[in-house]
C-alpha cells in the first residue's frame, strides 16, 4: 500500500513539475522575445521571490499545526487560479505585463507552499534504510518533469504559441491535483508550542544549522540564476532561438536525472563531504567557462554538466539534514530555510538582470560562479558539525 501511495505521490509530483516547467520556460522566452529585457525577467523572478517570502513566513507557522495534504492542494489551486486569470488577460488583449506578473505570483505562492509540505509528506514514506534512495527518486521525479517540460516548451512556443501553453499548464495542474487527492500517508505528529521545542529555540540551540540551510539552498539559488540568465545568454550572446533554448535547458534536467540515478552508487565509493566540496569547485569552474564560451554546442554540454552537479549536492545534504533535524520540526525548518533562501534569491536575481543588461549577457554566469564560491566557503566552515552531529 505504501508503495502504491508513493507512486501516486511521485506521479502527481512529475505532472506538477512538468506543468510548472512548461510555463516557466515559455514565460521567460516570451519576455526576452517580446520585450528584449533581462531586467524584466529578473523583475518577474523577484515577484516570484517576494510572494515566496510572504508565503514562507506563513508556512513556518502553519506547517507546525496544519495537515500537509491541504497545503499541497492549496498550492496547486493557487497555481490554477492565477494561470486562469493571466490567460483571460492575454485572451482579451488587456494588460499583458499584469498577466506576466500574475504568472510570477502563481509560481511564487504555489512553489513555496508546495515544497516544504511535499517534503513533510515525502518524509512519511522514509525509513532509516531508504532515505537516500527516496530522496534521489524525488529529485529524479522533479527533474523528469522539468526536463521534459523544457524540451517541449521551446517547441510548443514556436508552433502553438504562449497562450496555448497556459491552457496545457492548467490541464496538467488539474490532473496533478486529482492524482494527489488519492494519496494516503501517515501524517507526522505536529508540535505544539506549550509541549514541544519551539522552532526558534531549536535554532538558538543549534546556530550552525542556519548556515547549513544557506548551503543546502545555494544550489537552488544557482539554478534560479541559470533560469534567469539562460534566455538572454542564448538569444543575445549565442544568437539562438526558442528551440535551442528549450534543448539547452532540457540538458540541465538530463544531467540532473543521470546524476540522481547514479548517486546511490557514487556515495558507496566517495566520502560525501569531499564529494560536496569537489562539486562546488567544479560548478565554479563551469560558471567561469560559460561566461567565456562563444559556441551553442559547447553551452549545451556545459549546462548538462551543471545539471549533474547541483542535484547531487542537494540530495546528499538534504538526506543528512533529515538525520540531524527532528522529524516533527523538519517541515517548519525547511520552510524557514526557504525564507532565507528567497531573500538571497531576490538580490541574486536583481544583480543578474541588471548586470546582464548593463554589461553583457555572459555575466550572469560570473555571478553564478560567485554564488557557488560563497556556498563552498560556508560549507568548509560548517564541515565539522555537519559531519559529527
Amino acid at each position: 500500500m505504501m508503495k502504491k501511495n508513493f507512486r501516486l505521490f511521485i506521479t502527481s509530483d512529475i505532472i506538477s513539475q512538468f506543468g510548472a516547467g512548461l510555463i516557466l520556460v515559455a514565460l521567460n522566452w516570451y519576455i526576452i522575445d517580446i520585450y528584449h529585457s533581462n531586467s524584466l525577467i529578473a523583475i518577474v523572478a523577484n515577484i516570484n521571490v517576494i510572494a515566496g517570502i510572504l508565503i514562507s513566513i506563513i508556512a513556518v507557522g502553519i506547517l507546525k499545526c496544519i495537515n500537509a495534504r491541504w497545503l499541497v492542494i492549496s498550492s496547486i489551486c493557487f497555481r490554477i487560479f492565477f494561470i486562469v486569470l493571466a490567460l483571460v488577460l492575454f485572451k482579451m488583449n488587456l494588460d499583458k505585463k499584469l498577466a506576466i506578473y500574475l504568472l510570477a505570483l502563481s509560481g511564487g505562492i504555489g512553489w513555496n507552499l508546495y515544497f516544504p509540505a511535499s517534503k513533510d509528506i515525502l518524509n512519511s514514506f522514509m525509513t532509516e534504510d531508504n532515505a537516500l534512495q527516496i530522496n534521489s527518486f524525488a529529485e529524479i521525479s522533479m527533474q523528469v518533469g522539468l526536463l521534459t517540460a523544457t524540451l517541449f516548451s521551446g517547441i510548443l512556443y514556436r508552433y502553438v504559441g504562449f497562450k496555448n501553453i497556459l491552457v496545457i499548464g492548467i490541464v496538467l495542474f488539474v490532473s496533478s491535483l486529482l492524482i494527489f487527492s488519492s494519496v494516503k500517508y501517515s501524517e507526522q505528529n505536529k508540535i505544539k508550542a506549550d509541549k514541544n521545542v519551539k522552532l526558534f529555540s531549536y535554532f538558538l540551540k543549534e546556530k550552525w544549522l542556519l548556515l547549513l540551510g544557506i548551503v543546502l539552498y545555494i544550489p537552488f539559488i544557482g539554478t534560479n540564476i541559470i533560469t534567469t540568465a539562460l534566455p538572454g545568454y542564448i538569444k543575445d550572446h549565442l544568437s539562438g532561438n526558442s528551440i535551442v533554448y528549450g534543448i539547452t535547458d532540457t540538458m540541465y534536467g538530463v544531467g540532473a536525472c543521470l546524476a540522481s540515478f547514479v548517486l546511490t552508487f557514487i556515495v558507496k565509493y566517495f566520502n560525501k563531504e569531499k564529494l560536496i566540496l569537489f562539486l562546488f569547485i567544479f560548478s565554479i569552474i563551469l560558471g567561469a567557462v560559460l561566461s567565456l564560451n562563444q559556441k551553442l554546442s559547447l553551452a549545451i554540454g556545459y549546462i548538462f554538466l551543471l545539471g549533474m552537479v547541483e542535484p547531487v549536492i542537494r540530495t546528499i545534504m538534504y538526506t543528512r539534514t533529515m538525520e540531524i533535524v527532528p522529524s516533527t520540526l523538519l517541515g517548519a525548518v525547511v520552510a524557514f530555510w526557504n525564507f532565507i533562501n528567497l531573500i538571497l534569491q531576490f538580490f541574486a536575481n536583481y544583480g543578474v538582470g541588471k548586470v546582464m543588461d548593463d554589461v553583457g549577457p555572459q555575466w550572469g554566469f560570473i555571478i553564478y560562479a560567485g554564488v557557488m564560491i560563497l556556498g563552498s566557503l560556508i560549507f568548509i566552515g560548517i564541515k565539522k558539525p555537519y559531519k559529527t552531529t
